[in-house]
């Protein structure tokens, strides 16, 4: 009897049945999912002075700062009758207001925000016809693998206020904040390989209609071919707390693959900016541009080696106190340096810069039974207008990074970066260098 007792007392309870309501209005099926984003960060201390130094204060640089950061978010999926499903996203922010956010601190600190709450209709009114309603991401890329050049509303500062208007010092300041778009969404498919999508979002809520921040944007994208597909994309920001006025971006984009194995791929996107900012004593005219072109090869050694070569710029503007200015806005979402890119981490330029990328990726070999890959990035940055006097030379930036991955929900990276030769923070902290090391795990469930 004793052992009887024993054994059923030492088996795993069975969890009870999960089962959705009885109502009519009840969810007929649950998904939930989550994201474990944990990393420790080493950061020599002239990345900080530098970041300050952009936003007008100039500090001493001190030693090297080190702490544990990273993001937490749970996602319920939920579907009810009708074609009719909802999103509800909880995230922490691992920086927000040009700050970090680490954890260790005071717990005050780490609060959780509606990083997504949306309502989706499927074949609302028309077939085919699609429409979301509330708290969304709303990102495009030009290919899967990149970053979003132009547009990543919900991981992006304000569209003002990455930057300094009428010249300002080197064109840039180090906002590194992230908005909380809501809006309406449509999409549409007439055919199978073509979607057209319309929005219009509020990313900055400031009581009145006239100063909120409100995005208007139309995209079309298709297949052109097996190999080769295409992008159009209108958007106009409206308002501003400070930038009363409408900036219009035109935007186009192709992205195709060559040879029968599609070895090599070719890549661009191109935006132009106008409009007219109403600022005192008179009115500012926006004549901005921005571009990203390249191409990649992964012929070499079975696809263990690839390499590929870019060219970014984002214009500045040339001179400051005329009535019109040349420096680029967006919402962009580019990191893929840690030191002049990242947003979390660096000092997220984004705008008046050019780039000359190479990038060379190596694996994956065999670890432990588990795939580990390798990744090489060099680019030098400049500037595009020399504004004060700061001078052109941002610096050559190289980042190494190491990937494994442990299964298909976890993975491991290390990744340093080293900036030199950077006539920019020479000027603003009186060191021509810096270095990052980034320690992280991800997992997804």
């Amino acid at each position: 009897m004793w052992m009887i007792l024993a054994l059923v007392l030492s088996q795993d309870p069975q969890p009870p049945a999960v089962t959705t309501g009885s109502e009519a209005g009840s969810a007929v099926r649950l998904q939930l999912t989550g994201h474990l984003d944990l990393h420790y960060l080493n950061r020599s201390g002239e990345i900080d002075a530098a970041g300050s130094a952009l936003n007008g204060t100039v500090p001493p640089v001190t030693g090297s700062q080190n702490f544990w950061a990273g993001r937490v978010s749970l996602r319920t999926d939920l579907e009810v009758k009708d074609f009719v499903t909802g999103v509800l996203e909880l995230e922490n922010r691992s920086f927000e207001n040009g700050l970090n956010r680490p954890f260790g601190g005071n717990p005050t600190q780490s609060v959780v925000y509606i990083k997504q709450g949306y309502i989706n209709v499927d074949d609302f009114l028309l077939s085919k016809l699609g429409v979301r309603i509330g708290v969304q991401d709303v990102a495009f890329r030009n290919r899967p693998q990149d970053e979003p050049f132009f547009m990543d509303l919900g991981e992006s500062e304000g569209f003002s206020r990455g930057f300094q208007p009428a010249g300002g010092f080197v064109g840039n300041t180090v906002d590194r904040d992230i908005t909380e778009p809501v809006g309406v969404r449509l999409f549409y498919s007439p055919v199978e390989i073509m979607t057209l999508q319309a929005f219009w979002m509020i990313t900055g809520e400031r009581g009145g209609t006239p100063h909120d921040e409100a995005v208007y944007g139309l995209v079309a994208n298709s297949l052109l071919g097996e190999n080769w597909a295409a992008w159009l994309l209108f958007a106009a920001v409206a308002g501003g707390a400070d930038r009363l006025g409408t900036v219009e971006t035109f935007g186009l984009g192709l992205d195709g693959y060559f040879c029968d194995d599609k070895a090599v791929e070719i890549f661009v996107e191109g935006y132009a900016q106008a409009g007219t900012l109403r600022h005192a004593p008179a009115a500012v005219h926006k004549e901005a541009y921005a571009f990203n072109l390249g191409a990649r090869y992964l012929g070499f050694f079975d696809r263990k080696l690839w390499i590929e070569a870019a060219l970014a710029r984002r214009s500045g503007d040339r001179r400051s106190g005329d009535d019109h200015d040349q420096a680029f806005q967006s919402y962009e979402n580019v990191n893929r340096f840690l030191i002049l890119e990242s947003s979390e981490f660096g000092l997220d330029v984004d705008t008046n810069v050019t780039s000359t990328r190479l990038t060379v990726g190596v694996g994956p070999f065999d670890v432990a039974g588990r795939p580990l890959r390798f990744q090489l990035d060099v680019a030098r940055f400049a500037a595009v207008a020399d504004v004060q006097g700061a001078g052109r030379q941002w610096g050559i930036e190289s980042d190494l990074s190491a990937t494994w991955d442990y299964n298909s929900s976890l993975n491991f990276k290390l990744k340093g970066a080293l900036l030199g030769d950077s006539e920019l923070l020479k000027r603003l902290v009186g060191e021509n260098h810096a270095w990052m090391i980034l320690f992280g795990a991800d997992l997804n469930f």
